[in-house]
């Protein structure tokens, strides 16, 4: 603690002083003490008064120090080569030296620097003027006088040279690329496949591409290669959309399908890290359906291509390996848990109900994980409470969270984005995990799964999980609803066989009819009541068509609670009237704004709401919004909408 010398001095003198008066009252004569106080109190005074003369003369010889030094000092920065000035309240310059003076002759620091608030500047800031980069460092002047203008010292810092390296060190950055033929398998597949032709054309247009960058690359496959480039080229592909992928389509494959690519870049300061977000942008790329380029920066990913229909793969011996995998997980299980995404459709439905089957098949308790039930499942759910066999196996979320055991299996249906899934504090206590799902993989997808099946290419996610009732066991027999659910489930997300139809698709039917689906069944299914038939017609009868032949529209507000299924009923119809070539519908439910997007095949709906955090199919996508009015989610998806179109030459 910093203390005056004099203050040390007082509790001398009182101490002097009270002897003194202790003297003067117990001696005789009393002048004695008198004689103590008096010489305590002058001892007091001379002592002040030396301290004081001495704090004087060490006070001047300060001031004599620093007059010194504060000529040197304002000669140095008046001279060195670092531009500083002095600038009041109002922005005007009131001194700077020769190194500003050259850079800006004028007066007003809000001209040179327009967002400048001369009161409160920032203490440190970019700044580029006349080609260079500075950093400016500011400073406030204090003054002691209360009178005395306000000012602030600034100096610039030149950091174009730093920069500059700077910017080339992450220029020539190694960046890692993973190139392979995804349709490889189907194509292999195939007797008229031309491999050898085929893979050597394929190599040579990669080769090619990789000389354009000059960058290096190792084939490690017959089909897969591994490139190195410098992380300066990656804006010229990106400008050019991955161009490759456009140029192998052109190789004749003697099959009447197309080679596909899937490209995956990784961007970081380390290659190692550089090649872990190459080899995770791999597997998105794959499970959206292949046929593009991801690159992924830190946690970001950017998307190319994606823009054809996911081809349908014709081999089973993905489906056949899933159920084998799939039964042992069951059998070792003590119960089967089936959760879907929030508002669950008959995708969703159909697919659980013929899970339920195979777990009921090995002896294992199955259960449906459902909040609430809207109109679309009202006649299912009504069916399975009246039936004694599924009668105990609707479960709240909550109920079957107090149920999951150690041994207990979860599977997730119809969504693998965290974002989707009913209840996902499920899937994060949960310790063996499934996920089955034909939608295009998305950023956000679930993580950590102990078996995945993930197929872009089927049509539902109930095609899917048929294909795996007739692997799982030979002795499996569907009841006639469930084979009903799961050909509804079909039904629905095809728009009666209309799009994402394959041959797996009308196999997985024909299986569903043989034993014991009934369309007449079906139709019942989707009947709607009169007040929903109204709401839809409604909100086609209002729908605005922009010039491209794209349709949007809004449900009313007056029917929220089932909203979301009126507008993905009304995207249906407004995409069968003759001159639309897409639909989207927004809707608002507790909050947030809900899109369904449909379209014919010429316009991809998931790459559109994918830019608003959605995603789906190229012809059947969704989104949803949350925070945001209607009239602001109408603006967004119009200028997601408009860039699209830019992106593949629309105007």
């Amino acid at each position: 603690m910093n203390r005056s010398p004099q203050t040390t001095l007082i509790p001398l003198a009182v101490l002097a002083l009270l002897a003194g008066g202790l003297l003067a009252y117990m001696v005789t004569p009393y002048w004695y003490g008198l004689s103590v106080c008096g010489a305590a109190l002058l001892l007091l005074a001379i002592g002040i008064g030396v301290l004081t003369s001495y704090r004087r003369a060490v006070h001047a010889d300060a001031n004599d120090i620093f007059q010194q030094n504060a000529t040197a000092a304002g000669s140095i920065i008046n001279n060195i080569d670092l531009p500083a000035l002095l600038f009041d309240d109002s922005g005007q310059i009131v001194w700077s030296n020769h190194a500003f003076s050259e850079l800006y002759d004028g007066t007003d620091m809000r001209r040179l620097l327009p967002g400048l608030d001369p009161r409160f500047p920032n203490q440190a800031q970019a700044f580029e003027f006349n080609g260079r980069n500075f950093q400016l460092m500011s400073m406030s002047v204090q003054r002691s006088s209360v009178f005395a203008q306000h000012l602030t010292f600034q100096y610039w810092l030149d950091r174009t040279e730093a920069l500059h390296y700077s910017r080339l060190y992450e220029e020539q950055l190694p960046t890692i690329a993973l190139i392979q033929v995804d349709n490889y398998d189907d194509l292999n597949a195939d007797k008229q496949f031309h491999r050898n032709t085929v893979l050597t054309e394929v190599e040579r247009k990669v080769s090619d591409f990789v000389s354009s960058i000059e960058g290096v690359y190792r084939r490690y496959d017959s089909s897969k290669y591994f490139v190195v480039f410098e992380a300066k080229r990656l804006a010229e592909l990106e400008k050019h959309r991955f161009a490759l992928l456009d140029s192998v389509r052109e190789v004749d494959t003697g099959t009447g399908q197309s080679v596909t690519l899937s490209i995956a870049v990784g961007v970081s300061n380390r290659i190692a890290l550089s090649d872990e977000a190459a080899r995770n942008g791999m597997q998105l790329a794959l499970g959206r359906g292949g046929d593009q380029a991801v690159v992924k920066r830190g946690t970001s990913y950017a998307f190319y291509g994606g823009k054809r229909q996911v081809t349908t793969r014709n081999s089973r011996v993905k489906a056949r390996l899933f159920a084998n995998a799939l039964r042992q997980l069951m059998e070792s299980a003590d119960q089967v848990i089936i959760v879907g995404h929030k508002s669950p459709d008959m995708d969703c439905l159909g697919a659980a109900l013929g899970l339920m089957r195979c777990a009921m098949l090995v002896g294992c308790t199955p259960c449906f994980v459902l909040d609430e039930v809207n109109p679309t499942l009202e006649g299912a759910v009504d069916t399975m409470r009246n039936n004694p066999l599924y009668r105990d196996t609707i479960r709240t979320p909550e109920q079957a969270l107090a149920m999951l055991r150690a041994g207990s299996v979860l599977i997730v249906v119809d969504t693998q984005r965290e974002s989707s899934v009913l209840a996902p504090e499920l899937y994060e206590q949960a310790n063996k995990k499934v996920i089955i799902d034909h939608h295009r993989r998305p950023v956000d997808a679930l993580q950590n799964a102990t078996l995945n099946y993930l197929e872009a290419g089927s049509s539902s996610t109930c095609e899917m999980v048929t294909e795996v009732l007739q692997y799982f066991d030979d002795n499996v027999r569907p009841t006639t609803f469930e084979c009903g659910a799961l050909l509804a489930g079909i039904t629905m997300d095809t728009k009666h066989f209309a799009f994402n139809t394959g041959a797996r698709t009308f196999e997985a039917a024909s299986y569903l009819r043989r034993n014991g689906a009934d369309n007449t069944t079906v139709k019942m299914m989707f009947q709607d009541d009169m007040q929903t038939y109204r709401n839809r017609a409604k909100v086609v009868e209002t729908a605005v068509i922009m010039e491209q032949g794209i349709a949007i529209s809004a449900c009313p507000e007056d029917d929220a609670e089932y909203s979301p299924l009126v507008a993905a009923q009304a995207a249906d119809e407004l995409i069968s009237i003759k001159g639309i070539r897409a639909s989207f519908v927004l809707a608002e439910r507790e909050g947030s704004i809900v899109i369904s997007g449909r379209s014919l095949g010429e316009i991809n709906v998931q790459l559109i709401l994918e830019k608003l955090g959605g995603g789906g199919h190229l012809s059947v996508a969704g989104a949803q919004l949350k925070g945001v009015t209607m009239d602001a989610a109408i603006e967004q998806l119009t200028q997601s909408i408009q860039g699209y179109l830019q992106e593949i030459g629309v105007q």
